[in-house]
């Protein structure tokens, strides 16, 4: 079983609308992190070139303010989650390094990857352009619902009407009719791009070729793994308010007790000691009392390709041999002691697959001591039991997918699946919440089987539940992870051919837009 993920509550359409460079939504939470300082450079001046293209310093600003945003916004969630990204946002990029042997500044760094966006999506419009390719309907509506939403964005910001707001964010000189066009470019290369990479397809043999070549990547491994954490000392304050980082032999007694843990444990286990039972004897408590599940932190269906790098290498070692345990150093933080049980081709576990759903949403109480909207129990059980009536009645009649697809139409509460008959296509099972991926991906399941199963909100509250029905498998893990790989690098080599024709470089102005940001 594969680590447990998040819980993913089922992302409606609108939910998916900013997915290209587009509104950046989190400007909100940030307060307009750059706006007070407009670019107020000449609007139709040339500030970069694309090959034979043209473009004006409004347009480069708005990929420059776009990605300075975007990294900016991120760093401050980090910060409020109490983890550091070494931006200091109280700061202009322009202000501090990014990256101290060549004296590059954020200024800087920011700038080149809004050159590179640039370029990457004129390379991919041309190229569009000369196959004919053209922004498909779900593309054209993305477009839409963006330019919808930014009636409701220029309000809850503050900034008076909808050019108002995008000045705020890209600069003085935006307008919402070149906002809409690049917009709309930067979703049309998104399209073209997946297009192009999708055109690469391989034979069987094909396939098997580069299984033989990069086996160790795609076999699928048994092993079980439990951290040993050194018990490094936190770092204090002083009576001048000074902080005082632990000494480098404080760390490495620590370290060594972690090893001396760790190496006891690997005894154990190879006296012939159960890896869970003995891992409780090296944990802390809190830890010990989930190891009295035997199957806690037990995998047995992982990708070498995704396996953790701290054990990666030990494991897809070929001398590895069922029962092999081992300790291995996390530098700075412990030791992971590590058994290997076994590895094969597993040609039998999918990697996509098609199903349908039907929703069931539990009516809601407003609770005045939290302020919250949730289902009480009663309210619960309501919907557990409507949506079990509705799986009674299709199992009734003639149990189909056609029918299970008119039944969601007609009671389905997800608006992103419902006029679809509930249908999720090619649905990756690393994309979907625990829930789902345990039981569609479960080794037993067959095209046909359905079940009810909870849906909850990011706290884990029950707010519904879901009627399922696997409709039919995809593409077999090995071989999905294999194609992905050779279309990565054809697509690659496709791209970098193009892109010697389309050098891109910034002009004089282009440069200084930084500085006035």
């Amino acid at each position: 079983m594969n680590q447990s993920r998040s819980q993913k509550e089922p992302m409606s359409r609108k939910a998916k609308l900013y997915w290209a460079i587009g509104i950046v939504i989190v400007i909100l939470v940030a307060a307009l992190l750059i706006w007070h300082n407009f670019f107020y450079g000449n609007k139709n001046a040339v500030a970069a070139t694309v090959g034979d293209h043209e473009y004006t310093t409004t347009e480069v600003a708005y990929y420059y303010n776009s990605v300075a945003n975007n990294y900016i916004s991120q760093a401050q969630q980090y910060s409020q989650l109490g983890m550091d990204m070494g931006y200091d946002t109280s700061l202009s990029p322009s202000e501090q390094t990014y990256n101290k042997e060549d004296g590059t500044t954020y200024a800087d760094y920011f700038l080149q990857q809004a050159l590179d966006q640039l370029q990457r999506v004129t390379i991919l419009c041309d190229a569009a352009e000369q196959e004919g390719y053209t922004l498909s309907e779900e593309g054209k509506q993305s477009v839409e619902d963006n330019m919808d939403a930014l009636y409701t964005y220029s309000v809850q910001s503050g900034a008076g009407s909808e050019e108002s707001y995008l000045r705020m964010i890209y600069g003085r000189n935006m307008t919402k009719s070149l906002f809409e066009e690049m917009l709309t470019n930067a979703i049309l290369a998104d399209e073209y791009a997946q297009s192009k990479s999708d055109s690469f397809t391989y034979s069987d043999e094909d396939l098997e070729t580069y299984y033989e070549e990069n086996a160790a990547s795609l076999d699928s491994y048994e092993y079980r793994y439990c951290y040993i954490y050194a018990d490094i000392p936190e770092s204090t304050t002083d009576e001048d308010g000074n902080t005082v980082e632990p000494t480098e032999e404080e760390t490495q007694a620590a370290m060594d007790a972690a090893s001396a843990e760790a190496d006891a444990m690997v005894a154990e286990v190879q006296s012939g000691t159960d890896f869970n039972t003995a891992a409780q004897n090296h944990v802390d408590e809190d830890t010990a009392e989930s190891y009295t599940d035997p199957e806690y932190n037990h995998q047995t269906d992982t990708l070498g390709s995704a396996l953790s790098s701290t054990y990666q290498e030990w494991l897809t070692d070929d001398s590895r041999q069922a029962g092999d345990v081992t300790s291995i150093e996390m530098e700075g933080s412990g030791y992971c002691v590590v058994q290997f049980l076994g590895r094969e081709r597993d040609d039998s576990s999918y990697q996509t697959l098609t199903y349908r759903n039907i929703e069931v949403v539990a009516e809601t109480t407003h609770n005045d001591e939290d302020d919250t909207d949730l289902p009480t129990e009663e309210q619960r059980a309501a919907a557990e039991s409507e949506a079990q009536s509705l799986l009674e009645q299709w199992q009734s009649g003639d149990a189909t997918a056609e029918s299970f697809g008119t039944l969601a139409q007609e009671n389905s509460d997800d608006e992103s699946t419902r006029d679809n008959g509930g249908l999720n296509e090619n649905a990756n099972r690393d994309n979907l919440s625990s829930t789902l991926t345990d039981w569609l991906f479960a080794d037993d399941r067959q095209a046909g089987d359905t079940t009810i199963v909870e849906v909850t909100d990011s706290s884990g509250n029950v707010t519904g539940y879901q009627i399922l029905y696997l409709e039919s498998f995809g593409e077999i893990r090995w071989k999905y992870q294999a194609t992905n790989s050779l279309r990565t690098d054809d697509y690659n080599a496709w791209y970098e051919d193009l892109q010697a024709s389309y050098p891109a470089e910034l002009t004089e102005e282009g440069q200084n837009i930084p500085t006035q940001q």
